[in-house]
């Protein structure tokens, strides 16, 4: 009885220092604390060091801007990403997009909330990349706005419905340049005048800034000022 008592008094201790349940979002191992980002310290994203300065895409040490920005210029005033789109960052966006892991929003954002206050940029309000009717009526919900909610909360900006999906779009994986572009272009459409307003546009992966660009247009063809965009991650530039 007394072994009994001493194990249960052991596991009573064990349990109020290291609380059960709290999981790396990652790899599902217990963590021995809860922290704001949700991961334990074997679960280290691939960062996104050095970028270009326009639209943030990871680029290597022989070039300043990528090829992108360098020759086609960018709707958006900034974009900025903390880490790379592979390994365990890409996977965790697939979860959030494709597995219904929805809380996995809220530990992104805890990382875009500490870019967004890097950069130091001062914005009204933050939006996101809408999604088709049909595709979040599919999916049940749009995971850029999930992100978008849950940093409005941490850096305390309102979140506002600002553009509408108003085309059905193809996989945007399967197509050029210019076909990926255009196809973008057309399919957005803003929701209400935003004159002189700075916002930030939220999204999880940024790859080639046809979206993104897309939106800024739109934003800036009602009158927006600066259009920021932040994401979870950045494709690599492949071109410099």
């Amino acid at each position: 009885m007394r072994l009994l008592n001493k194990v249960s008094i052991k596991s009573v201790l064990i349990n109020i220092i290291y609380p059960q349940g709290i999981k790396c979002a990652v790899c599902g191992k217990d963590l021995f604390e809860e922290n704001r980002y949700g991961i334990c310290s074997g679960c280290l994203l691939k960062a996104n060091i050095r970028f270009c300065p326009k639209c943030g895409r990871a680029i290597g040490e022989t070039t300043n801007y990528c090829e992108d920005c360098t020759r086609y210029g960018r709707e958006f005033t900034e974009a900025r990403a903390p880490f790379i789109y592979e390994g365990k960052a890409k996977k965790l966006v697939y979860r959030l997009k494709y597995g219904g892991e929805k809380y996995l929003a809220r530990f992104m954002a805890q990382y875009l909330a500490d870019e967004y206050y890097k950069r130091l940029w001062h914005i009204d309000f933050i939006t996101y990349v809408p999604t088709h009717t049909k595709r979040e009526k599919t999916r049940g919900y749009n995971q850029a706005q999930l992100i978008a909610n849950s940093l409005g909360e941490i850096i305390n900006k309102p979140v506002v419905n600002a553009l509408t999906r108003t085309k059905y779009s193809k996989n945007f994986a399967k197509l050029g340049r210019k076909e990926r572009f255009k196809e973008a272009e057309e399919s957005f459409a803003p929701n209400d005048k935003y004159k002189k307003k700075s916002i930030l546009l939220i999204d999880d992966v940024f790859t080639t800034g046809a979206t993104s660009g897309a939106c800024a247009k739109a934003l800036k063809s009602s009158g927006a000022g600066d259009v920021y965009v932040l994401t979870f991650c950045t494709s690599v530039c492949k071109n410099d």
